[in-house]
């Protein structure tokens, strides 16, 4: 009896160390998740669509390979915009991998690139292999209509300013402003920036010139520092308003173009130059207003002998002098000296001298 009792737990713990297996799985359909966050823009002819690849199925396991993408455009009936696969039109197909960024060009069809403006909702659908779909992506609007013409002849200039920039003019449209997209070159040794080094990106800034009344063919970027090289491009953009949404309709942008905005420019010429015999120093001292340029280096000082007759020498040595004052203690009592100052920046150009001074120390 105990040996059967025994065999028998042994039976029963058999059967549990065995374990009871998890209820079974179906296996995933591949179908991915819907995409969210899709991004309609509208250039010239086509609209861009851009958006991120979902990475999981709608059962949560990871996608593998590209995935089978339909885009597809319809225009809302009335008031109201309702999705159904039979009233969307097809734009494009073409495959994508997942959890990676994605970028379609949808040229737009010939009626909807002329006449009155007017709005079109795009859609993605993913489908899997077996051609399903978990259904479309979120609603990105783009106007139709014609474009604003494409910028040429685009130019730059450096000014002391900041940097010029000219175009072609056109005729001037309501609510159309020139875009100009200016991108700072960092120097061919600096850091790429990446995660590690910390180096920052390149510096993006967007400014607008309004072209609702005229054309201007050109506008002065005054926030643009010089010693820096600039990449430039312009587009015209068109605002329009259908239905309580604001769209925008761009037309072709300008070849970039790259600016080398060397400051070539000399500093403002110094004024209030003062000159005071010293005697008891036996010093003839200099001063004048103070240059308030960022990137001034310093002064250069200029004498002539006047009893001599001779021409303007630098006597304040190869550096500027960093003060807006000199004492000049090469001086003979009773000759007189004219003197001169000139402003220095730190690229090296150098101004005009200002209006000059004479003095001279008294004989004792």
């Amino acid at each position: 009896m105990r040996i059967a009792a025994l065999a028998a737990s042994g039976w029963v713990l058999l059967l549990a160390g065995c374990g009871l297996a998890a209820n079974p799985q179906p296996p995933t359909l591949w179908l991915p998740r819907p995409v969210r966050g899709l991004r309609a823009e509208r250039v010239g002819d086509e609209v861009r669509l851009r958006w991120r690849m979902p990475r999981h199925t709608t059962d949560n396991v990871e996608l593998r390979g590209p995935q089978r993408a339909h885009i597809c455009w319809m225009e809302p009936q009335g008031q109201t915009l309702v999705f159904s696969d039979r009233l969307c039109r097809t734009a494009g197909n073409e495959t994508f991998f997942p959890d990676k960024p994605a970028e379609f060009a949808a040229p737009l069809p010939a009626e909807l690139k002329q006449g009155t403006p007017g709005a079109v909702a795009f859609f993605v659908e993913l489908e899997s292999p077996a051609g399903k779909t978990a259904g479309p992506s979120n609603a990105a609007w783009a106007a139709t209509g014609s474009a604003p013409p494409g910028v040429a002849g685009l130019e730059l200039q450096t000014v002391r300013d900041g940097v010029v920039l000219r175009w072609n003019r056109t005729p001037s449209e309501p609510e159309m402003t020139m875009r100009i997209q200016r991108t700072l070159i960092p120097p061919p040794k600096a850091p790429k920036p990446n995660a590690k080094n910390g180096a920052p990106p390149a510096q993006e800034q967007t400014l607008e010139v309004d072209l609702s009344r005229s054309d201007p063919g050109g506008a002065v970027d005054r926030d643009a520092s010089l010693d820096r090289v600039y990449l430039y491009t312009a587009q015209r953009v068109r605002r329009v308003t259908l239905d309580g949404r604001t769209l925008e309709i761009a037309g072709l942008s300008s070849e970039p173009v790259i600016i080398d905005a060397k400051n070539i420019f000399s500093p403002a010429v110094p004024t209030g130059l003062v000159a005071v015999a010293d005697e008891q120093a036996h010093a003839i001292d200099l001063s004048w207003r103070p240059d308030t340029a960022p990137n001034l280096a310093g002064y250069m000082v200029y004498r002539r002998d006047v009893t001599a007759g001779t021409g303007w020498e630098r006597i304040s040595g190869s550096a500027p002098v960093v003060p807006p004052s000199f004492e000049d203690h090469k001086v003979k009592a009773g000759d007189p000296y004219a003197y001169a100052v000139s402003a220095v920046d730190q690229d090296g150009n150098e101004s005009a001298r200002s209006a000059q001074v004479v003095e001279e120390l008294p004989q004792s």
